[in-house]
């Protein structure tokens, strides 16, 4: 008979690892996204990047920021910016869809239905960042003269969604908060 000495860890352990470790690179990508490399861009455009524009942009508006970047700056945008935010919405959906889910099962909702509604809340922003990046990263590829206004207005489009669904997104998570905190007060009131 073999002594097995294996340490068998609990899976509530190693799914609580897994949700720290997104947690984790979730705060860690937006952080060197916006103490980094938005204040770099920024420093070399004078201008905010396009994925900070909350009410879009129009053609002479991307083409001054393309030509303001100069192609130092695009092939930075393009190769470390729009990197960390591909990997960043994976990551903040899983994140924000977790702790929905848990102001959602606090104001009432079952464990399943709070995780469903969360991710349909989270997912569609998460959607429209990818949309928003490869529209980005096609005008940052093009020469800025060479950038026409249906890219621009697509790109534009996506960014002022995206900004919508995460708007959105934090009503729907301010709700949550409140019936969690009334159904919490009823609950415990004397």
């Amino acid at each position: 008979m073999r002594n097995d000495r294996r340490v068998r860890l609990p899976v509530g352990l190693i799914l609580f690892g897994a949700v720290v470790a997104v947690v984790t690179a979730t705060v860690v990508v937006f952080a060197v996204m916006h103490l980094l490399t938005f204040p770099h861009l920024m420093e070399i455009a004078g201008a905010r990047p396009f994925d900070t524009r909350f009410g879009g942009y129009d053609r002479a508006e991307a083409v001054a920021l393309l030509k303001a970047l100069g192609p130092v700056g695009r092939s930075e945008y393009l190769g470390v910016q729009l990197a960390l935010d591909t990997a960043f919405p994976p990551l903040y959906t899983v994140s924000l869809s977790l702790a929905l889910a848990e102001v959602l099962g606090r104001a009432g909702l079952g464990r399943a239905a709070a995780f469903v509604l969360a991710f349909a809340v989270v997912a569609p922003t998460a959607a429209l960042d990818l949309a928003e990046n490869a529209a980005i990263a096609e005008m940052l590829r093009r020469p800025p003269d060479a950038v026409g206004a249906d890219l621009v207005a697509a790109a534009s489009l996506r960014t002022v969604a995206k900004w919508g669904a995460a708007g959105g997104g934090l009503a729907v998570a301010a709700l949550a908060a409140l019936l969690a905190l009334r159904r919490s007060r009823r609950n415990h009131a004397p």
